[in-house]
């Protein structure tokens, strides 16, 4: 028995150590593994709640905002507040949430329209998804109710959300709401789609005017030294547009032809500097209300000019802020480059008074809906509608068309329509993709289906989903019903939903008096790399030397990757050239004898400047990225350009240039520069004789900005005549009265330039201080721009602590001038680059770690090296400076410094010796 208990349980104990062993096994498993499910789990949640949660559910909706703003403690730069919403609830829900963000929320109650009692809520802020959820004692029914709630917040000063301004220490309030800083304000639902009504209330000191997006209703005197402004009901619109203002100005004010009251606010003292917005305001409401068939729906336009403001211009409805330099323009001092930037940008905003305004995206994936399809491709018709004189039109292809290809030839582009999961990510693509291709594709859809048609579609549009929100199908949809092309769609979404755009590569032979050629596509990249992956579906216009300002053929090529195409009736002395007037978004490599047929209609200008500006620009692409050698295209412009007269063609070749002689900073061979220099001076030489210094009567408004380019060219790259005369005429400032020697406002940027490069630092003292005595924002940055371009080392050093000197330098401009100062030379551009690496955290707090401005501090800075040794820093830098919005821009600016790196390596041997020879 007892042997049989011990076999028992020597068995039981050997089972319960084999059991033992299994589980301490699992344990230490369980232990080892456990965190690793627990972190990839994590990450799944994060990942599924990232893209469900970060939006608003759409189980409440708001109808009506009742806000009101206590701005009576602006001294200290906090306010007070209260908003009621009224909301219309779906569904049964137990909570209520919306956006809020440094806010403190300090008293919440809401009350169902079928009940007499209010609940008082509890709130939960989420700050990762800028929410604020509120909660009940007891789940809300369907229905209607009103929330009640109080804040107060801080006034920032990080030029978005409702922040200070000031000038001449005299403090101010504006507001910056697009795309998501609206609940910096105030609690609110902060998409685009949750449209509804605002009465705004604002509380402010009676010395200060008080705007909003409406007319005063009602204005009282509180007996505290403030006043309570009562504004009129907004039309429904959505949080974004939303915006107010209280400052020192004055005003000037005018009624358009269809009586709407346009006023245009100034700093105190400098009204007239108002008139010709105000004057170009007043023609321009007119002319989109009848070009979209629907009158401006507001009774009045406000125009501001703030003193900090981030960016060039915000369409808030009936009350548009503006930088400073975009809204005035000084009638003594002003250049013509100003006059017509002001023109453009005042056309752009009101524009979109109607277009993203009265018909507004659904959510910030169409963007470009809001921002491109429409309102940077009207502000162009607007402006030549009232100034024809400026050629805007052909000004597009190199102003808008020509610098959306840049970072669209990169491998990190990005489509024009982009998922946008938060807002905060929404400052990553406001960019020149999105503006300017967005604006080309619409040239592109305008110039295919005919100006009529398109203006149809757009009014059809407009009309149909007035005071509603709309995707990018929908605009598509009207414009194919008006123009009977039921592909359009088709096409377009090549254009919108992918990255990049095509080089066609052109081969033809003459078949008698026939033309046949082949087309290839494939996606074009700067670095030279092949991508077969995309194809793109391309409307082709096609003009001959006998016809050369025309569309001979109107050639289709359907998303093939290759397409031959029988031309008739092309005789073989006829050249034949892609892509009449610029109008398409691609490159064009042609072999050498098409180009060369091309040359005499360039240098007799037979050729449009859309067309000269072409052929230059798509062969400077190619050497670029290597398909053709750097040496072709200075051949072209020495033999086809040098008696080009046409700003737009210039301001193309000068860009161009300009890029190639930063590149040259880093010359491995020692007299590259200064060859490509004399170079550089020869090519202007024609097109200086003409100009001269002085100009002639009744010349164009191109001529006048023509002359300014060559002359700053001239002077930076070392033409001995242009140097003594920019002295010259720099002396005569600091002689007796210089009020009698004041300089012509269009060349000044070529005068203190050109007095800059080589100055001392007597020079560098006198503009300095004439930067100190500058009366207007526009000549201030004329000279600051002019305190960066000294070769110096020491000067660079002092331009650089001024830069960043916040009593005399707007925070605006800050990054302005260090861009400037870093493009300037090799030394300029290591100068900012060490200030950037040491001084990063102190910039991200500056700007905030969501602002666009650290996405231009890479973008323009670290972009100008040309090494893999800098290369290597960069990701160093980012591997110490992690932030989710820089990914794509630092991967930009490592592709370009390769691309500027590739170029010396392919190009510099050979550009030497054709210098040399």
């Amino acid at each position: 028995m007892k042997k049989l208990e011990r076999k028992v349980f020597d068995e039981v104990y050997c089972r319960i150590r084999i059991l033992v062993f299994f589980i301490v096994c699992s344990l230490v498993i369980a232990i080892a593994v456990l965190p690793f499910l627990v972190y990839n789990l994590t990450r799944s949640i994060t990942k599924i709640s990232n893209k469900s949660v970060h939006r608003l559910p759409t189980t409440i909706i708001p109808s009506h905002y009742r806000l009101y703003i206590d701005t009576s403690q602006l001294e200290q730069y906090i306010f007070q507040g209260t908003v009621d919403i009224d909301i219309q609830i779906k569904e049964i829900v137990n909570e209520i949430i919306l956006n809020s963000v440094k806010l403190n929320i300090t008293k919440i109650e809401f009350q169902h329209d079928d009940f007499n009692f209010t609940l008082n809520g509890s709130v939960t802020y989420y700050k990762d998804y800028e929410q604020a959820i509120i909660e009940f004692n007891q789940q809300l029914n369907p229905g209607n109710g009103r929330l009640y709630l109080s804040f107060n917040g801080k006034i920032n000063d990080q030029l978005n959300g409702f922040y200070r301004t000031k000038a001449h220490n005299r403090i101010g309030l504006c507001t910056q709401f697009e795309p998501g800083y609206a609940r910096q304000a105030f609690p609110c639902f902060d998409e685009p789609s949750f449209k509804a009504n605002f009465t705004i209330t604002i509380r402010a000191p009676k010395y200060l005017t008080t705007l909003s997006n409406m007319p005063v209703k009602l204005k009282y005197d509180d007996g505290n030294d403030t006043c309570i402004y009562e504004f009129d009901t907004t039309p429904v619109m959505s949080t974004y547009l939303v915006a107010y203002v209280i400052g020192h100005y004055d005003y000037i004010e005018t009624r358009d032809s269809n009586g709407v009251l346009i006023r245009v606010y100034t700093p105190t003292g400098r009204k007239e500097q108002g008139v010709f917005a105000l004057k170009t305001a007043a023609k321009m409401l007119p002319f989109f209300a009848e070009y979209f068939g629907i009158k401006y729906p507001l009774s009045k336009l406000d125009m501001i000019a703030i003193a900090d403001f981030g960016s060039g211009a915000m369409e808030n409805w009936g009350l548009v802020t503006y930088r400073e330099t975009y809204l005035l323009v000084d009638a003594h001092t002003s250049t013509q480059k100003t006059k017509q930037d002001v023109a453009l940008v005042v056309a752009h905003e009101l524009a979109h008074q109607w277009f993203g305004n009265l018909v507004t995206m659904k959510w910030w994936n169409d963007l470009w809906l809001n921002e491109d399809n429409f309102a940077s491709w009207i502000e162009f018709l607007a402006v030549d509608y009232v100034y024809p004189e400026y050629d805007v039109w052909t000004q597009f292809v190199s102003d808008t068309l020509a610098t959306c290809m840049i970072p669209d030839a990169l491998h990190n582009s990005h489509p024009i329509e982009m998922p946008i999961q938060r807002p905060t990510e929404i400052d990553e693509i406001f960019d020149d993709i999105t503006y300017g291709k967005g604006s080309s594709v619409i040239r592109l859809i305008h110039a295919y289906i005919g100006g009529e048609a398109f203006r149809r579609g757009l009014a059809n549009y407009l009309a149909e989903y007035a005071y509603k929100n709309t995707v990018t199908e929908n605009l598509w949809s009207h414009l194919s019903k008006t123009s009977n092309r039921s592909h359009l769609s088709d096409i377009l979404s090549t254009w919108t939903k992918q990255m990049g755009f095509p080089l066609l590569t052109v081969k033809q032979k003459q078949q008698g008096n026939n033309r046949l050629i082949t087309i290839e596509q494939i996606r074009f990249l700067a670095d030279g790399t092949k991508d077969d992956s995309l194809r793109w579906k391309i409307p082709i216009n096609i003009c001959t030397k006998s016809h050369p300002n025309e569309s001979f053929y109107q050639l289709y090529l359907n998303g093939t990757k290759e397409q031959e195409f029988l031309l008739e009736n092309i005789p073989e002395t006829d050249w034949i050239k892609l892509n009449l007037f610029s109008v398409g978004i691609y490159r064009v490599h042609y072999p050498q004898s098409m180009l060369e047929a091309l040359t005499p209609g360039i240098d007799d200008r037979t050729l449009s400047p859309q067309d000269r500006f072409n052929i230059q620009a798509d062969v400077y692409a190619l050497a670029r990225a290597g398909h053709i050698g750097y040496v072709d295209y200075l051949k072209l412009l020495r033999y086809a350009y040098k008696q080009e007269e046409n700003l737009t063609v210039w301001k193309s070749i000068l860009r161009q240039l300009t890029e190639l002689s930063s590149i040259f900073d880093y010359a491995h061979f020692n007299n590259t520069k200064k060859l490509y220099r004399s170079y550089v001076c020869d090519l202007l030489s024609n097109i200086y004789n003409k100009l001269t210094w002085y100009p002639l009567s009744n010349e164009s408004s191109q001529a006048i900005m023509l002359r300014s380019l060559i002359l700053i060219q001239l002077g930076v790259n070392g033409d001995n005549k242009i140097y003594d005369e920019a002295h010259r005429r720099f002396k005569k400032l600091f002689i007796n009265n210089n009020q009698e020697n004041l300089i012509d406002p269009n060349i000044r940027p070529a005068v203190y330039l050109t007095v800059a490069k080589t100055g001392n630092q007597q020079i560098f003292d006198q503009l300095k201080s004439l930067y100190l005595k500058a009366e207007t924002q526009e000549e201030r940055l004329i000279l600051l721009n002019s305190l960066c371009h000294f070769d110096d080392e020491s000067l660079q050093n002092q331009a650089l602590k001024f830069i960043w000197n916040t009593t005399v330098v707007r925070k605006q401009d800050h990054l302005t001038a260090f861009s400037s100062l870093a493009s300037h030379n090799r030394r300029g551009c290591e100068i900012c680059w060490t200030y950037m690496q040491e001084n990063w955290n102190k910039i991200e707090r500056t700007y905030g770690q969501h602002d666009s401005h650290l996405i231009h501090f890479i973008e323009s800075i670290p972009a100008l090296f040309a090494s893999l040794e800098r290369s290597d820093e960069v990701r160093k830098f980012y591997i110490n400076h992690p932030n989710p919005l820089l990914d794509r821009p630092i991967k930009k600016a490592l592709e370009q410094i390769n691309i500027r790196r590739l170029v010396l390596e392919r190009h510099e041997h050979s550009i030497n010796q054709f210098l040399s020879g």
